[in-house]
């Protein structure tokens, strides 16, 4: 069904309760307190509901995480509509809202559109190690959110907090075993450890196969899962309203990566299967409390250090898959990020209202530093020569290095007000101006072809001062209900296209300008209505939107030669527009049966785009969707729990056909995946069995097109497929 039907279907569908409401609302003839389907926002300067957030935005709680995962984020993207993940890596790192977002970094300066923060620890485009046990809650923010985060937040930010100390002893274990020689093993302690001093400590391991078998080498875990996550947290109170809370993360997650074949299955012909390690250490200190009666103070320092290794089998078979030709690459990418950001808020109270006692206020700096190297291989050979007197490498050896480092500050101001004009109605203004300088170098080299001694280098200290923010309008229903206009813009900073030094010879079409490009701003239009109905019991939110990309940062890629390693990427700036629908309801309909749903509706196009395709990509991007933008993501779920403790999840998850990337016009194919998730639960006790994609369906994460297989290397379709069939049991024990 084309999106223009589902569009105004959708809106009909979800209008009628509201205009039905708001009839009785303004008659005063409903009043009703908050139910228990009112989520807490903790991503925001100060706590609030969902239903008071003037913005798009998806609250997971702990009792939806744990009934909907059994791991990693990843498995909570379906819950969240207009979210989608590129499959790049073991693990998903790379996120998209409303089609915005990175689908990968093989090199260059991270700029991330998504934002990840984990316990106030910034860890935006590493937040591949987002395991979510003992996780308390995830708030999914869409749209700009530059007022509270500034660049790393175009498109939208994951706000994850896991489980706070609390004064009394608790514990939790868990044992987990399932197909593919699936084991996890998870723990968490907590409790009061002096009168003023509670602290957590949490650990988790997990393993599996990865669902490949890798025939080359006959072993069937050449794409295996091992991944390990701690975390601790230490809060004392030191009274009067003032505490500290110390939170402290270590994560190894030591995955192989050998998820790409010739023959597009799961079966693998590598005989030098890559890997797709990350090891991250990091953590927060955030102090708080009353400066007096009329102001609250707020201090967040965070810190985070990650190695990243990302490596694969350049050309996905070995000697006996490709002969008679020689034909073996490698590629390898160290990359090490550290970063350390520091924000100071203060944050008024009841008692320091300004304008009459009519507006709240938030005024805040933030500083980060970051730092990353960036160590990339591509190595390997191609020998035709059984192709005898019309053989044209006989060999060919190709040995490049490319390595940078960049180095980045970030200041900014900020601040927020939000004013009472009358009794039902709010004016909420937000401004972060922020100032960016970086430092960024590199050299590549051409190691048998070039001179080793001499690469080709390149320099830059940019420097940009960027701004953005937001405007809404609240118009209060009634005290569980409202509407709300929004207009926000959001930033990010420019950056480098490294590998294009290496297409940059006499008489080439591009010239060094085009190794940097500008920053990307995003004009955000937005209306929404949220609130309780049914005395509580029924969740309603749903928003339209509309927004303008200006320097829209594009990234494509170009097969330089027949190497299946050598790639040139280039980020270009580019205009485009989208607009779409987002709506999320959750029904306790009687004790027992709780009834969720989402949907997630999407149009999007590139609107102008200056550089020529490869020749044999037909068809240009003006008026093509975004990569990764899928029309519509929808989720149907059912929850059961009864007095004995039986309790049951179903969750039926489906996603539109979108487009894999910009550099060619391969397609996806809609996809629909169905979770089921049944057990028992006893007072400490608990047991349930779980299958993940229910059906077995074969669908698809990735895909890329370009000429791997010799001798012609014709372009051909090339996809990586999302885990099929998953199922085990899970034990847990809690006190």
């Amino acid at each position: 069904m084309k999106f223009k039907h589902i569009f105004p279907l959708a809106v009909t569908l979800l209008c009628p309760p509201w205009v039905v409401a708001a009839d009785e609302l303004a008659d005063g003839e409903f009043s009703y307190p908050p139910g228990p389907l009112e989520e807490v926002v903790v991503a925001e300067f100060r706590q609030s509901t969902t239903l008071e957030l003037d913005a798009s935005i998806t609250v997971l709680n702990q009792e939806t995480i744990e009934s909907a995962t059994l791991q990693h984020f990843e498995e909570l993207i379906y819950l969240v509509p207009n979210m989608n993940f590129s499959g790049d890596g073991a693990r998903a790192r790379y996120f998209q809202m409303r089609g915005i977002g990175e689908l990968e970094q093989y090199e260059g300066a991270p700029n991330p559109s998504i934002g990840f923060i984990l316990d106030d620890i910034d860890l935006s485009g590493v937040g591949g190690i987002s395991s979510v046990f003992d996780i308390r809650q995830v708030d999914v923010l869409r749209g700009p959110q530059a007022t509270r985060f500034g660049a790393s937040a175009l498109a939208g930010m994951i706000y994850v907090q896991s489980a706070n100390p609390t004064s009394q002893t608790e514990m939790n274990a868990e044992i987990l075993a399932g197909n593919d020689d699936t084991l996890a093993l998870g723990a968490a302690v907590g409790g009061g450890l002096t009168e003023h001093l509670s602290g957590r400590f949490s650990i988790r391991k997990y393993r599996g196969n990865g669902f490949y078998d890798n025939v080359s080498l006959g072993i069937d875990d050449s794409n295996e899962r091992d991944e390990l996550t701690a975390r601790g947290k230490l809060l004392w109170e030191f009274g009067n309203g003032w505490e500290a809370k110390l939170s402290l993360l270590y994560a190894d997650f030591d995955n192989g990566y050998d998820a790409w074949s010739p023959e597009n299955g799961r079966v693998t012909f590598s005989d030098n299967p890559g890997r797709d390690e990350q090891k991250t250490t990091g953590g927060s200190l955030k102090f708080s409390g009353p400066l007096s009666a009329a102001a609250d103070f707020v201090s967040i320092t965070g810190y985070a250090e990650s190695d990243v290794l990302f490596s694969f089998d350049g050309e996905w078979g070995d000697a006996d898959y490709w002969s008679p030709y020689g034909y073996d690459y490698i590629y390898a990418d160290q990359r090490e990020r550290e970063s350390l950001t520091q924000e100071f808020r203060v944050v008024s109270s009841p008692d320091g209202r300004i304008f009459n006692g009519r507006s709240d206020w938030v005024l805040g700096i933030y500083g980060q530093r970051l730092e990353e190297s960036d160590d990339i291989l591509s190595a390997g050979l191609y020998d035709d020569s059984v192709d005898g007197p019309g053989n044209w490498c006989a060999p060919c050896l190709d040995h490049t290095t490319l390595n940078s480092g960049y180095d980045s500050n970030n200041y900014a101001v900020f601040g927020r007000l939000d004013s009472a004009l009358t009794e039902r109605t709010s004016l909420n203004l937000g401004l972060r101006v922020e100032r960016w300088e970086a430092d960024y170098a590199d050299v590549f080299i051409d190691h048998v072809y070039g001179d080793p001694g001499q690469g080709v280098e390149h320099e830059f200290h940019p420097n940009e001062s960027l701004w953005g923010g937001d405007v809404s309008l609240n118009h209060q229903l009634s005290e569980v209900s409202h509407l709300y206009l929004l207009v926000s813009r959001g930033y990010k900073a420019g950056g480098f296209n490294p590998s294009l030094a290496r297409a940059l010879g006499p008489g080439g079409a591009l010239g060094p300008e085009a190794i940097v490009y500008d920053p990307e701003t995003l004009l955000n239009y937005e209306a929404g209505v949220k609130g309780l109905l049914l005395e509580g019991t029924l969740s309603i939110d749903l928003s339209v939107f509309y927004m303008d990309r200006d320097d829209m940062q594009l990234r494509s890629s170009a097969q330089f030669t027949d190497n299946p390693n050598d790639f040139v990427f280039i980020t270009s700036n580019a205009q485009g527009h989208s607009y779409g629908l987002e709506a999320s309801l959750a029904w306790q309909a009687t004790d027992n049966w709780r009834l969720h749903g989402s949907l997630g509706l999407l149009e999007s196009k590139i609107d102008a785009y200056n550089l020529d395709r490869e020749a044999d990509v037909e068809g240009g991007l003006i008026g093509r969707e975004y990569a990764h933008a899928p029309p519509y993501t929808l989720n149907l779920g059912a929850s059961y729990a009864s007095a004995r403790g039986w309790v049951a999840r179903l969750d039926f998850n489906a996603t539109g056909a979108f487009y894999f990337d910009y550099s060619h016009d391969e397609k996806s194919a809609s996809r629909q995946v169905v979770n089921l998730k049944l057990g028992r639960q006893w007072s400490q006790w608990a047991v349930y069995g779980w299958v993940r994609n229910l059906f077995d369906e074969d669908y698809y994460t990735r895909g890329f097109s370009f000429g791997l297989e010799p001798p012609w290397f014709e372009r051909a379709r090339y996809t990586r497929l999302g885990d099929p069939r998953h199922y085990g049991v899970t034990v847990s024990y809690s006190y």
